[in-house]
């Protein structure tokens, strides 16, 4: 199999941390968010196969395999030994199969509106994605235009204005429709599931996120921001705040496990 080799910038100082984007977005995601991590992090920003400039899996690849696959090259490209990750929307479930797959290789994971979705929403995306195998040219006039824009509208944004919106929809109408069907394709078995990793993390979810069916009682490693499902452009104050404060925790028990041990 040959390895994707992703489009990635590397900023910042600290512990590295990778960014995982969500459906389409790449990079632009993170623009009010990175200013605030780059003190604290060395974040490496990645773009997914398919999306910006990372090439296209090839036809007979799986498309979850080759993002995952990808993400680890980068890593090692860089000299990296161990980073923590951090997946938004979609591309939560792609960090978590990552994680999943290389826990030697990751410090803890972070996913920001953890793509969990009911079961009637399941259902309704494996019912568009078997009518678009049958009639690929609906999926394509149903991924551009007004309906687009529509879908950004209404799952990124609760319908109500805001100023992102156009970047958005320029970001992720300019993706080929059939990555956009491969991303789709590929997160549609997992979208149910609980999220499962053998590495400490932590969900974030938006309390006002249309997209995901958050938990009615958190616990411990559930936290909540004030947000839509764009929350990495409208709550990333909270964010960092969060990321920051995990960081910290999760290093002071290292520092602390590592004096038990020498203690023994």
């Amino acid at each position: 199999m040959v390895e994707q080799t992703l489009s990635y910038r590397v900023d910042g100082e600290g512990s590295p941390l990778v960014l995982v984007h969500g459906f389409g977005i790449s990079f632009n995601i993170w623009q009010d968010l990175a200013p605030l991590l780059r003190p604290h992090f060395r974040l490496v920003s990645l773009e997914l196969p398919g999306i910006g400039v990372s090439p296209a899996p090839g036809a007979a690849q799986d498309y979850m395999q080759a993002a995952v696959d990808g993400i680890d090259a980068v890593r090692r490209a860089l000299g990296i030994e161990q980073w923590s990750v951090l997946g938004y929307s979609s591309g939560s479930r792609i960090a978590e199969a990552y994680a999943r797959q290389y826990p030697d290789n990751v410090r803890c994971a972070y996913f920001l509106c953890p793509l969990r979705i009911s079961d009637h929403k399941a259902r309704a995306l494996r019912f568009g994605l078997r009518l678009d195998r049958s009639a690929p040219g609906l999926g394509d006039w149903l991924l551009s235009g007004g309906r687009l824009r529509f879908l950004i509208s209404l799952l990124g944004f609760n319908l109500r204005a805001h100023p992102r919106e156009a970047e958005w929809y320029r970001d992720i109408s300019a993706v080929p429709t059939e990555m956009l069907r491969l991303t789709l394709r590929a997160i549609a078995p997992v979208a149910m599931q609980p999220f499962s990793v053998p590495v400490p993390y932590t969900l974030i979810w938006a309390d006002h996120d249309l997209v995901v069916d958050r938990p009615r009682a958190q616990e411990s490693h559930d936290r909540l921001i004030h947000g839509r499902h764009a929350a990495p452009l409208e709550s990333a104050d909270e964010i960092a705040a969060i990321l920051i404060e995990e960081t910290g925790k999760r290093g002071g028990r290292e520092l602390s496990d590592e004096r038990d041990r020498a203690v023994l």
